[in-house]
């Protein structure tokens, strides 16, 4: 990676090794609302300082955006904050669960969200915090990685099977001009991502994300933030 080009380099997966050192971490949190977005209008009838809050943060990279999300809602809900964050990659795991802050309140595995299998690690976590449904889902600039891999049929399903399991859906999904950059990236590797002409969700991804969740999926966008520095924006569906 050369830092100063900002040039992540280039992965298959997302799963940059030094992704924070790209990406600030602090800035994102700067960007992410109030606490009437994060709670059902209800409240679920669970007052503050009684049942934690769950999330589970998707592609949680090696936690140092998981670490400071479960700072922020800690101060933001003043009630526990629970978080499990995955990723593909194991050793970005290893990383996250070595500089762990909070091991009584965050915990991490490796899980591939489309793998049935590994996903019953999750379902396991929801059962053991007697939950059916997390709080919330993060999913933070996966959604390209995820569409790349496996079409425009394995992100809707992906979408599918973390909007079952969230009350609140958080995607930061990324514009088409980045699969460029990634395909690109790749190429001069000596790689590419065998599906990216075939992808049918194209110029307008973010949209097409947006009416998959809204016609397909039942949900409604709630808030969205202003764009990072790389024209992303973070949306939360209910």
């Amino acid at each position: 990676m050369d830092i100063r080009n900002n040039d992540p380099g280039a992965v298959q997966y997302g799963n940059f090794m030094n992704y924070y050192q790209f990406n600030s971490a602090s800035e994102r949190v700067k960007l992410l609302p109030d606490k009437d977005i994060w709670l059902p209008a209800l409240n679920n009838d669970v007052s503050p300082g009684n049942s934690p809050y769950i999330v589970l943060d998707v592609g949680c990279n090696c936690g140092v955006f998981t670490q400071l999300l479960h700072k922020y809602l800690k101060e933001l809900l003043q009630r526990p904050v629970k978080i499990l964050g995955v990723d593909i990659d194991n050793r970005l795991i290893q990383r996250a669960l070595e500089e762990n802050e909070s091991p009584e309140d965050v915990s991490y595995t490796c899980v591939d969200v489309l793998d049935d299998v590994a996903f019953e690690s999750v379902t396991t976590y929801l059962a053991i915090n007697n939950r059916q449904k997390f709080d919330a889902i993060c999913c933070y600039s996966i959604t390209m990685w995820i569409h790349l891999n496996h079409h425009d049929q394995g992100l809707q399903l992906f979408l599918k099977k973390l909007s079952n399991l969230a009350e609140l859906l958080v995607v930061e999904p990324q514009p088409w001009k980045c699969y460029q950059t990634a395909e690109r990236r790749l190429k001069k590797a000596g790689e590419t991502f065998p599906l990216f002409r075939e992808l049918k969700w194209r110029s307008d991804v973010e949209l097409q994300i947006q009416n998959y969740l809204e016609n397909s999926l039942d949900r409604r966008k709630l808030f969205e933030s202003t764009p990072t520095k790389w024209q992303r924006k973070i949306c939360f569906y209910r």
